[in-house]
């Protein structure tokens, strides 16, 4: 929910953060506040049962599968035997009526490709408590088989294959009061590796990579914002936003800077050192003049050789490029495009070739901003 995200924010505002922190969490605000109010109209969706089209599955186009309006009772999700996810969103409940008293207001709920939706009961959901508000992070392998939450009875962060109903927990706890202030959670394409860093719920930024295969965990420069981590946990990718430039660093390089303060990159690219990131050609036709993210352009992450900006085909004029994902093969990676701010269009998720600008549509949803989608980096 952006409107909950807004609110996150203003509480890592008030919580006390060294100053470097304080210069890339800002700097990461002042990029994301266009995208961020463009998604608050988007989310009143999820309030009054919007409609959702997704796709069976993976990332090749296959039938679209149309969801009826967000259910108002839903089963717990199974332990096994569950398909590939298309997202995961809270749920608020409707105004209390004889038959919904057991109703759990900002409760995490998931929906799978084939269109059933189920509470994910051992995820921590929104909630209020000494006066900070607290929603635990949820994330969502690529392929949507795997999903990493919060636990809030195990007090740690849990990983969780759908079809085996395997559950991996990090080796360490954390407790719920922490997850005030904003939080970052990334996983690996085959969910074994994640990242988590927060803002504003400890005396000072906090980050953390966790193989939660071997029950490793290594902590990281708090500063930084975690993007991505490939399977082996060797190549993590970081970013810090701020003075309106960005750092980048994949850990074991030196960090490289560019003349944007930008949070919109993708996960590192197969090759393990392109970095994709959506550019920032000015519409100065506007008045007063806007930013609009019409083009992409990659980065050798290790090197440093950024190339030209490539314009973005094939996407409705009334929608505007918003936030990178996983990598589709060596040449393209997912994009989500949501609607202007106040106007029409149905947000929808691509496949975007980074030499050519072209664009391929898997997915539309009406309310994509209602919650967390398969390997999105946002």
């Amino acid at each position: 929910m952006n409107l909950l995200r807004d609110e996150l924010h203003r509480i890592a505002d008030e919580a006390p953060q060294i100053d470097l922190a304080d210069r890339a969490l800002k700097g990461a605000k002042r990029g994301r506040a266009i995208t961020m109010a463009l998604a608050v109209v988007i989310a009143v969706a999820v309030l009054t049962g919007g409609m959702v089209t997704v796709v069976n599955g993976g990332l090749r186009g296959e039938r679209p599968v149309v969801l009826t309006p967000v259910p108002a009772v839903a089963p717990v999700l199974p332990k096994k035997d569950i398909g590939p996810l298309a997202r995961a969103y809270t749920y608020f409940c409707p105004p209390p009526t004889i038959d919904d008293t057991d109703c759990v207001d900002g409760q995490w709920r998931v929906v799978t490709a084939s269109g059933m939706t189920y509470k994910l009961t051992a995820a921590l959901g929104l909630k209020n408590t000494n006066k900070k508000v607290l929603l635990g992070p949820v994330a969502i392998t690529q392929n949507g088989r795997r999903i990493a939450y919060y636990s809030e009875k195990q007090q740690t962060f849990e990983v969780r294959d759908l079809r085996s109903g395997r559950i991996w927990k990090a080796p360490f706890t954390i407790s719920k009061n922490e997850l005030a202030g904003e939080n970052f959670l990334r996983l690996s394409p085959n969910g074994l590796h994640l990242l988590y860093a927060n803002f504003g719920g400890r005396s000072k930024p906090y980050s953390v990579l966790v193989d939660v295969a071997e029950g490793k965990t290594t902590t990281l420069n708090g500063t930084w914002l975690p993007v991505s981590v490939d399977d082996d946990g060797g190549s993590v990718t970081q970013v810090m936003p701020y003075d309106g430039t960005t750092r980048i660093r994949v850990l074991g390089n030196e960090p490289l800077t560019i003349k944007e303060a930008t949070h919109s990159f993708s996960a590192l690219g197969p090759d393990g050192r392109t970095l994709a990131r959506i550019g920032s050609t000015r519409n100065r036709d506007a008045k007063p003049e806007l930013r609009r993210p019409r083009t992409i352009v990659t980065i050798d992450a290790i090197g440093g050789h950024e190339n030209p900006e490539v314009p973005i085909q094939g996407i409705p004029e009334e929608l505007v490029p918003s936030y990178l994902g996983g990598w589709v093969g060596d040449t393209e990676v997912t994009l989500l495009a949501v609607p202007e701010l106040s106007g029409s269009g149905t947000p929808a998720l691509y496949v975007l070739d980074v030499h050519t600008g072209r664009t391929r549509q898997l997915r539309t949803l009406d309310s994509e901003t209602s919650g967390v989608l398969p390997g999105m980096v946002g």
